[in-house]
């Protein structure tokens, strides 16, 4: 494959354009991006990813939907934490859903190629949603998150990671500087460009802070149960729901 070279400070001003983006971004980036969430994060991702789970709800069969789910690896915590429920992941890339495939094998696991916006399921279709690193990605934020509504089922629960944008501007520069740099040294040393994971920087810069984003939520029709702050509040894990049936709902 050609070496990556789109600047992402140049694709991120509509959502078709963002959407392409990702395609293309995310094909690049699949093969090293195990590695790469690893060396990011100093190690931690797998333990965020863990820790995410521990945040769900008992339930004996859930129908599961994990958005953005690259490699497979959240999908594969969710077969194990629900041996007798139905997992779907879902990604815009065939590139990640390739190595997804071949990662997770287990009977109760399946991968299908759509945007978290526009995902072709009917409604209150599932009762847990995940996803790591995909609300900041989604092409259009408003309609992933009443998207992510319409398919939960009245009290189902949504769970996130993600990294948090700083609320401070001074804090925000300096947030984008570090991860602009950090984040494409990765994707220089692992997949050939600095603008692979570079990225991070810049879809961070657009995303809503926690209080813009709570708001979001609240226009969604989605309730926050719960937010943590990991690794020095560069990272948050959010806890959302529909509300049961009667409760804010149509």
């Amino acid at each position: 494959m050609p070496r990556f070279n789109l600047d992402s400070r140049n694709w991120l001003d509509s959502p078709e354009r963002k959407r392409d983006y990702n395609r293309r971004h995310f094909a690049a980036a699949a093969a090293a991006y195990d590695r790469a969430t690893v060396a990011m994060s100093l190690g931690r991702d797998r333990a965020w990813k863990r820790r995410m789970l521990t945040l769900l709800p008992d339930h004996p069969r859930p129908r599961c939907l994990d958005l953005a789910c690259g490699t497979g690896d959240i999908c594969e915590l969710l077969a194990r934490r629900y041996p007798r429920g139905e997992i779907v992941g879902l990604d815009l890339t065939c590139e990640m859903l390739e190595l997804a495939r071949r990662r997770v094998t287990a009977a109760n696991v399946r991968f299908v190629e759509r945007d978290m916006a526009e995902t072709g399921f009917a409604d209150a279709s599932f009762d847990i949603i995940t996803g790591s690193y995909a609300l900041r990605n989604a092409p259009d934020l408003p309609l992933a998150l009443n998207e992510i509504r319409r398919l939960l089922k009245p009290g189902g629960q949504a769970c996130f990671l993600d990294f948090a944008r700083a609320g401070h501007p001074v804090a925000r520069r300096l947030q984008y500087l570090l991860l602009r740099s950090w984040c494409g040294l990765w994707g220089r040393v692992l997949s050939g460009s600095w603008q692979v994971h570079g990225y991070i920087a810049e879809s961070l810069a657009r995303y809503p802070d926690s209080r813009q984003l709570a708001a979001m939520l609240a226009e969604a029709g989605l309730e926050r149960i719960d937010e943590q702050e990991l690794f020095g509040g560069m990272m948050r894990l959010l806890l959302v729901r529909r509300p049961a049936a009667g409760k804010n709902d149509c």
